[in-house]
């Protein structure tokens, strides 16, 4: 069985932070492929914020800061696959849908690749830059809960009224 990640979320920051944030439990992938035909200075905030920690929701299409690894069916899979060719071929110009399946593939590979010998439950983020020659450098990193102390410093506190 293979492994994928499954867009998760801490708290509801993914929905103030992205322009589309995914919903909780989709399959994703890494959404660099979005980004290859642009430069840092074209992103404004928010594409932006996609561009730099986004994981790639396959049903809403949103984005995701978390990606926790999850065991895959073939059939999940395959319906993944199918799903993100539809996408590619309707948004980024793939001249016909077996084109868009063979990318599809490609990039679904290459997060199945990442999490292959992760344990089930491990959460990942990314971080993106853009290195000097324009390409489009990619870090993906384990969230290490224990070790953050969560993932929020506590910044206020309620007090009742005198």
């Amino acid at each position: 069985m293979a492994k994928l990640l499954r867009t998760i979320r801490f708290d509801e920051s993914d929905i103030n932070v992205f322009k589309q944030a995914a919903e909780q439990q989709e399959w994703a992938i890494s959404c660099a492929f979005q980004f290859c035909d642009h430069q840092w200075d074209e992103l404004d905030g928010k594409t932006r914020q996609a561009f730099n920690n986004g994981l790639l929701g396959l049903t809403s299409f949103g984005y995701s800061t978390f990606g926790c690894v999850a065991n895959i069916t073939q059939s999940a899979l395959q319906d993944a696959e199918m799903m993100l060719a539809r996408y590619i071929f309707e948004n980024y110009g793939a001249p016909d849908l077996q084109s868009a399946l063979d990318a599809a593939k490609e990039e679904i590979a290459y997060t199945t690749a990442l999490c292959e010998d992760v344990p089930e439950n491990t959460v990942f983020a990314v971080k993106r830059e853009f290195s000097m020659d324009g390409k489009i450098k990619e870090a993906f990193h384990k969230v290490d809960m224990e070790d953050q102390g969560g993932l929020h410093a506590k910044i206020w506190t309620v007090v009742e009224d005198d």
